[in-house]
């Protein structure tokens, strides 16, 4: 049952952002900022750090598909750049997994790396005709404070549930 419990916990995620934060935080034309929350890309890039590129990007695969699927008339973005920006965040090395400090380092890189490719995808294809500066201070830099304080939120919760699979996995090869 513990192995079924990494993709459960990042489809309530996925779930968390579309729903519950909807609620407490509604669109409203009154504010010039549109927060964004990317729970999901925080999961996947902590899944790369810990687990490695390839797990990382296959969860990045799956989350973007999801987010393909369920918000967007385009199929692939998200995909590609979920996949893309796990691959590239997957330092698997010692330093990183031990460092909290790095570990934020890495997710806020990730979510400014994945928020500025899926804005120029989109923005290459011609479904999107804002500006970068209008998108950078409307959308990008308040999704990026919002996502940095979720990802110190969820940073201690993930390193425990990898150290508790990480276990499991080492009691299980015995």
């Amino acid at each position: 049952m513990i192995r079924f419990l990494l993709p459960i916990v990042v489809f309530v995620l996925f779930i968390l952002e579309g729903t519950w934060f909807q609620i407490f935080v509604p669109p409203s034309q009154d504010y010039e900022y549109i927060l964004v929350p990317r729970f999901v890309l925080i999961a996947v890039v902590l899944i790369s750090i810990f687990r490695g590129p390839g797990i990382g990007v296959l969860y990045g695969i799956a989350g973007g598909l999801l987010y393909d699927f369920v918000y967007t008339d385009v199929l692939g973005i998200y995909m590609f750049s979920l996949g893309f920006t796990a691959y590239i965040s997957s330092f698997t090395y010692t330093a990183v997994r031990i460092s909290y400090m790095w570990q934020m380092v890495i997710m806020i890189g990730a979510i400014l790396i994945f928020e500025w490719m899926t804005y120029g995808l989109y923005y290459v294809i011609g479904y999107t005709d804002i500006l970068f500066e209008d998108f950078f201070m409307v959308r990008l830099l308040p999704s990026w404070i919002l996502n940095g304080f979720a990802a110190i939120l969820l940073l201690y919760p993930f390193q425990k549930l990898f150290r508790r699979l990480e276990d499991y996995e080492a009691l299980q090869q015995r």
